[in-house]
C-alpha cells in the first residue's frame, strides 16, 4: 500500500566504531565529523539515531577528554540545528572497570516529528521528550536505558575487555520500539581463527549475542519490535576464505615459543610469496585491496556468523565492501590495513516483529550503505541503514500528549542539560565532563582530570555528594580532594583558642573526627563511662581571655552555663571568629610565634589526657607500614575538636 510521507517519519540508523579517530582529534575527528554530517544533510531524517563504540578510542584514559569535542561538534552544527530533541548516553566512566562499556547513544528528533517518548526502565513508563540532553561520566543510575557489561566468564581466554549492550525504548508517533547498541568481541589472532570453522572466536560471539537476545525475550518488559546495531565483530570463516585464495600454493610454518605456530607463508609455484598470516597480520600481497573490495561479491559466502540468529532478527541486503580494517591514513580512504582479513563487523539487524511498523514498497526502499566511502573514516567505516516507520501502528496508544508548540521547542533547543545541569548551549565554552561524575575520580590520569574545570554551585555540591566528599575540602593542583590538616584548620579559628582551653570537660553527643594523623597514638580510659554527657556543666571564667576577643567574652558572658545551651555558645562563637579572621590575620601572624604553637599543642595533649569523658584510641597499622590512630568514642574530648 502506498504510504504518503506525513504518514511515515524517515528513521536513519548508523553503527560506528569511532575509537581511533579519538586517537587524532586534530585531522581524523574533524573529517569524520565533516563527512558524517553532510551524509545527514543529505538524507534528512526525521530521527536520526548513532550508535557508537570504542568511545573515547582504544586508549581511552587519554583520549577521553576529546569525546567532549565530538558532542559539542554535533550539537553545534549547522545540519543539526533542526533537531530541537536529544538524547545522547556516553558510558566514560573507565573507573568503574566492572561496568565500563565505552557506548555512546546519540538520537536526534527533527522538528517535524510530532510526538516523541522515551521509556523509563525502572518506574516503567514513557516520558516525554523535550529539548536536549546529554547523560555522560557514570550512567549507571540513568533511569531511561538499560546497559550491561558482558561478566567475565564471557571471556574464557583473553582479558576482560569492555563489551557490552545499551538499549533505549521509544515512541514515535505512536510506533513502539527498541534501539540496541551492542559492541561483541574480536579475534584477537588470526593464527588461532584459522585453526577451525567456525572459530573459537566465533562460537563466543555466539554465546553472547544469544545470552542479550534471550533476556530481551524472557526479561519483565513489554516486547515490542527491535533494532540491534553495533559492532558485532562478526569475522568471514577465514580458514576457508583461505583454502580457495591459497588453492594452488605450497604452506610454509614457522614456529616460535612453546612450537606453537607463529607465521605462516603461501608461496606459488615459483616461489614467490601470495599471503602471509601472522597473530596480527593479514596481507594477500599484491591482490590485497582488489580481492577485499568485494566487487564481484566474491566474499559474501564466507560471511556465516548472521545464519545463526536467522530465526530471531534479518538484516536487508547490502553490496558495500567490509567495513573493517581500513587505513587510518588520513590520506587514504580506500585502501585496507593489513592486520586482520576484512569483514562486515559493523551491522544493522532487526527483529522479524518490526515489519508491521515499517514501511517498505517501490517509493520507500530501505536503503543499506556505509557513510564514506572514498575519505578515511578510521579503521571502521561508519554503516547505515535509512527506513520509514510507519505511524500510529505500535501496540499501544501515546498515554499522554508530547505536542508541545514550536516556538517552545525552539526555546528549549537553545539550551541544553548535562547531567541535570540546564544550561545555554555555548559551543566554545562548554565541557560536558565539567557535570560529569566518576566512580572513582582519584583514578583519572592527570591528563583527563586536569582538562575538567573546577564544578561553580550546585554542580560542585553534587560531585563531593556523589565521591563522599565534605565541602570543607580542598583539592591539590592535580584536582585530588584531600582533607585540611588540623594545623590548617587551627588557625582558622585561632580566636577561639582561649575558649576552647577553658572548656576541659565539654560534653558532646556528636563526632566529627578530624584526620586520623592528627589523633594522639593512644589515650586513657576515663573513669566516669557511666555519666550521662549532656549531664555536665561547663563554666568559663573570660576574664582571663584577651583583650582583643572583647566580642567573644561578650558573647561567653551573656550565654547560659548549662549544656543545653552548649552548642549555642559554640556556635556564636564561630560565626564570631570567621567575621573577624580576616581583620585579625595581620595580629595573628605577629603573635603567634613557634614557642606559642608548641605550648598550644602541649596545652591541648595535656587535657586530652585529663579529659573525664568516655574515649578511646586503638592503633592500625597502615598498608604504608605507619601508624594511625583510630578514635572511637561515645563523647568528644577538646584534642579531637574540629570546627
Amino acid at each position: 500500500m502506498e504510504v504518503d510521507r506525513v504518514d511515515s517519519t524517515k528513521l536513519l540508523l548508523v553503527t560506528a566504531n569511532v575509537g581511533s579517530i579519538f586517537e587524532d582529534p586534530e585531522h581524523m575527528l574533524k573529517i569524520w565529523l565533516k563527512e558524517f554530517l553532510a551524509s545527514v544533510r543529505d538524507l534528512e531524517p526525521g530521527m536520526l539515531a548513532i550508535h557508537c563504540q570504542e568511545v573515547g578510542g582504544k586508549n581511552y584514559e587519554a583520549s577521553m577528554q576529546h569525546v567532549n569535542q565530538f558532542v559539542k561538534a554535533m550539537l553545534g552544527s549547522d545540519e543539526l540545528q533542526k533537531y530541537d530533541r536529544a538524547r545522547i548516553f556516553l558510558d566514560e566512566d573507565y573507573t568503574a572497570a566492572d561496568k565500563f562499556t565505552a557506548l555512546g547513544n546519540l538520537y536526534f528528533i527533527h522538528e517535524c516529528v510530532e510526538e516523541v517518548s522515551i521509556y523509563d526502565f525502572i518506574e516503567c513508563k514513557f516520558l516525554p521528550v523535550e529539548g536536549r540532553e546529554v547523560l555522560s561520566g557514570n550512567i549507571e543510575n540513568i533511569q531511561i536505558k538499560e546497559k550491561s557489561k558482558y561478566p567475565q566468564n564471557f571471556f574464557p581466554d583473553f582479558k576482560w575487555s569492555r563489551k557490552g549492550f545499551l538499549r533505549t525504548r521509544w515512541n514515535i508517533n505512536n510506533s513502539l520500539f527498541d534501539l540496541i547498541n551492542i559492541h561483541l568481541f574480536h579475534d584477537a589472532s588470526n593464527i588461532v581463527a584459522l585453526q577451525k570453522s567456525p572459530s573459537v572466536y566465533c562460537d563466543n560471539r555466539y554465546r553472547a549475542l544469544a545470552h542479550t537476545l534471550q533476556r530481551f525475550e524472557t526479561d519483565q518488559f513489554e516486547k515490542v519490535p527491535y533494532f540491534i546495531f553495533g559492532d558485532f565483530n562478526f569475522r568471514l570463516d577465514i580458514q576457508s576464505v583461505l583454502k580457495d585464495l591459497t588453492e594452488k600454493t605450497e604452506v610454509n610454518e614457522i614456529r616460535g615459543k612453546k612450537n606453537q605456530i607463529s607465521k605462516l607463508t603461501y608461496t606459488d609455484a615459483n616461489s614467490k610469496v601470495v599471503l602471509t598470516v601472522e597473530s596480527k597480520y593479514f596481507d594477500h600481497h599484491e591482490k590485497h585491496n582488489e580481492v577485499f573490495r568485494n566487487k564481484d561479491r566474491m566474499l559474501n559466502k564466507y560471511d556465516k556468523e548472521l545464519e545463526m540468529y536467522k530465526d530471531r532478527v534479518f538484516e536487508f541486503d547490502f553490496t558495500f565492501p567490509p567495513s573493517y580494517p581500513f587505513s587510518e591514513d588520513v590520506s587514504d580512504g580506500l585502501s585496507y590495513m593489513k592486520t586482520r582479513c576484512p569483514s562486515w563487523c559493523d551491522r544493522i539487524l532487526l527483529s522479524h516483529t518490526t515489519a508491521p511498523i515499517l514501511v517498505n514498497n517501490e517509493k520507500h526502499r530501505p536503503k543499506y550503505d556505509i557513510i564514506g566511502s572514498d575519505v578515511c573514516m578510521g579503521d571502521h567505516k561508519p554503516v547505515y541503514l535509512l527506513l520509514w516507520l510507519r505511524k500510529g501502528k505500535g501496540n499501544q496508544q501515546a498515554p499522554f500528549d508530547t505536542q508541545t508548540s514550536f516556538e517552545r521547542r525552539k526555546k528549549l533547543s537553545k539550551k541544553i542539560s548535562i547531567n541535570g545541569e540546564t544550561i545555554d548551549f555555548q559551543k566554545g565554552k562548554i565541557n560536558i565532563h565539567d557535570y560529569a561524575n566518576f566512580e572513582k575520580s582519584e583514578e583519572l590520569i592527570p591528563e583527563f582530570r586536569l582538562s575538567i574545570k573546577t564544578k561553580q554551585g550546585s554542580s560542585l555540591k553534587r560531585q563531593h555528594n556523589i565521591s563522599g566528599d565534605s565541602a570543607e575540602n580542598s583539592r591539590d593542583a592535580q584536582g585530588v580532594t584531600k582533607k585540611p590538616s588540623f594545623h590548617e584548620i587551627a588557625q582558622r579559628v585561632l580566636l577561639m583558642e582561649s575558649a576552647l582551653m577553658k572548656w576541659p570537660n565539654r560534653p558532646r553527643t556528636r563526632h566529627h573526627s578530624s584526620s586520623s594523623e592528627d589523633l594522639m597514638d593512644s589515650d586513657e580510659e576515663t573513669n566516669q563511662a557511666d555519666r550521662e554527657p549532656d549531664q555536665d556543666s561547663v563554666h568559663t571564667d573570660v576574664s582571663d581571655l584577651p583583650a582583643d576577643t572583647e566580642d567573644l567574652k561578650f558573647e561567653l558572658s551573656h550565654s547560659s552555663p548549662s549544656s543545653e545551651c552548649g552548642d549555642v555558645k559554640r556556635n556564636a562563637v564561630s560565626k564570631k571568629a570567621i567575621k573577624n579572621e580576616n581583620n585579625s590575620k595581620l595580629h595573628l601572624r605577629k603573635t603567634v610565634s613557634n614557642t606559642e604553637q608548641a605550648l598550644f599543642e602541649k596545652n591541648q595533649s595535656d587535657l586530652h589526657e585529663k579529659c573525664s569523658v568516655e574515649h578511646e584510641h586503638e592503633i592500625k597499622k597502615m598498608s604504608s607500614g605507619k601508624q594511625e590512630s583510630v578514635s572511637r568514642l561515645k563523647s568528644r574530648c577538646p584534642h579531637c575538636v574540629v570546627l
